[in-house]
């Protein structure tokens, strides 16, 4: 049986990980790269980019906490859902957006799925991976 601490570490590196991509992403992206953005100020092509590199970030930020995952990709991307989830929670109940909140709460639920995603992809690159050298 694995050791429980090395077992929450990697959780916990994994949720680390993976958020801080995304957060680093997204910044990127619509700070630096894109001027800020908001629902109500951006354009709609503003507001497609943004989507595109959110999405972006959350496939990666999933699919490296999936990585260090290793045996459990999914559930290791799953797990930066928490942060995203009291990121989602302190946007939305603090006030410094002054987006609609149906435009928050879809903005998050697509950076979750996108995680999800990152992770899956890690899962799927990972099983191909091992077929591949069974077969060698």
């Amino acid at each position: 049986m694995k050791d429980p601490i090395l077992t929450a570490l990697r959780y916990l590196a994994a949720m680390l990980a993976g958020y801080g991509l995304i957060a680093i992403g997204t910044t990127l992206t619509f700070e630096v790269w894109l001027g800020g953005i908001g629902y109500h100020t951006s354009t709609a092509k503003t507001l497609v980019l943004a989507t595109l590199g959110a999405l972006a970030s959350g496939v990666l930020g999933g699919y490296v906490a999936a990585w260090i995952g290793a045996q459990r990709p999914i559930r290791h991307a799953a797990a930066v859902l928490v942060l995203l989830l009291i990121d989602t929670f302190y946007v939305v109940t603090s006030g410094i957006s002054s987006d609609p909140l149906a435009f928050d709460l879809a903005a998050s639920g697509g950076l979750m799925a996108a995680a999800l995603l990152g992770g899956w992809l890690r899962r799927r690159w990972r099983r191909r991976a091992t077929t591949a050298m069974a077969a060698i």
